[in-house]
C-alpha cells in the first residue's frame, strides 16, 4: 500500500508539472496579437446650464491597448455628426504619443460639441477614431455610437418623460483665483439606458444655491434596465458675493463653501 501511495504521489506531481508547462506555453498565445485598442465611452446631451438655447453633447471615457505591441504615434479623434445642422465636427483628443501594450496605460478623455438647440429634439451621432503606426503601417479603427440608441431608444411617439437625476455625492471645488470661482462636481446615476441629462439649472436664494439636474426619457420605450453613472462639473456664479458661508444643494445633496473675503473686484 505504501508503494502504491508513493507511485500515486509521483504521478500527481508529474501531472502538476505538466499542467504548469502547458499553461506557461499557451498563456502568451492567448494575448491579442498586434495592437488592439479598446474604449469605454459615455455620452450625455442636454442644454447648457447658463443658456437654454445652446445644447452640449459631451463625450467622456477611457481607452487602452490590449494587444501585445505598442501603438506608435497614436492619435484619437472624436467625430460629431450633426444631421440637423448639416455639420460634421472633428475634435482631436490629446494622447501624447505611444500607447503601451498589455493594458499598460489607461487614458482618459473628454470632448464636447456645442450647437443651437433643436425642436423637436434631435440627436448627434458620435464616432471615436484611432490612428496609429504598427510594423511600419498606418492602422485605423473606428467605433460608431448611435445617438438614437444611446439617448432616445426606439421612440416613435415623439413624447418624453421628464424627471430628476439621482445624485449620490457632490464635491465643492474652490479655484484659486480672484474673483474666486466655485464649481460643484456632482456624481450620480441614471436609471436606465434611455434616460439622459436634459438640462442643468441654478437658482440662488439667500446663501443657498439650488442646482437641479433634470432628465428626459422617451415615453413608451423599451430600455435596458442598467443604471448609467454620470459626472457633471457645474459652475456656481459667485461674482459679487460678500464673504460668508454658502450652501450648494444639488438635487437634495448638500455641500458648503466659504468666501473669506468679498468676491468683488474694486475699481
Amino acid at each position: 500500500m505504501k508503494n502504491i501511495s508513493k507511485k500515486n504521489l509521483v504521478f500527481i506531481a508529474l501531472l502538476a508539472v505538466f499542467a504548469i508547462v502547458v499553461l506557461a506555453w499557451f498563456t502568451p498565445l492567448q494575448r491579442t496579437a498586434g495592437v488592439h485598442i479598446v474604449s469605454d465611452v459615455g455620452i450625455s446631451q442636454g442644454a447648457e446650464e447658463n443658456n437654454s438655447e445652446i445644447e452640449g453633447i459631451k463625450v467622456h471615457g477611457t481607452f487602452w491597448n490590449e494587444g501585445d505591441i505598442i501603438a506608435k504615434n497614436l492619435t484619437a479623434t472624436v467625430i460629431f455628426t450633426d444631421a440637423a445642422h448639416n455639420k460634421v465636427v472633428r475634435k482631436k483628443v490629446p494622447v501624447g504619443g505611444d500607447l503601451p501594450a498589455n493594458k499598460g496605460q489607461i487614458m482618459e478623455f473628454y470632448s464636447e460639441y456645442l450647437r443651437e438647440r433643436t425642436l423637436p429634439k434631435t440627436v448627434v451621432n458620435v464616432t471615436i477614431r484611432f490612428d496609429w503606426m504598427e510594423n511600419g503601417q498606418l492602422k485605423t479603427t473606428e467605433t460608431f455610437l448611435s445617438g438614437d440608441e444611446l439617448d432616445f431608444g426606439n421612440n416613435n411617439t415623439g413624447k418624453f418623460n421628464y424627471g430628476n437625476a439621482i445624485v449620490e455625492s457632490i464635491e465643492i471645488m474652490v479655484l484659486e483665483s480672484f474673483p474666486v470661482q466655485i464649481k460643484a462636481n456632482a456624481r450620480g446615476y441614471l436609471p436606465d439606458g434611455c434616460t439622459r441629462i436634459d438640462e442643468i439649472t441654478t437658482e440662488q436664494k439667500d446663501n443657498t444655491f439650488f442646482v437641479r439636474i433634470n432628465t428626459v426619457r422617451p415615453a413608451d420605450t423599451f430600455c435596458t434596465e442598467v443604471i448609467v453613472p454620470f459626472q457633471e462639473l457645474i459652475s456656481i456664479d459667485v461674482d459679487g458675493l460678500k464673504k460668508g458661508i454658502y450652501i450648494v444643494d444639488v438635487n437634495g445633496i448638500n455641500g458648503t463653501f466659504e468666501l473669506v473675503t468679498d468676491n468683488i473686484i474694486r475699481e
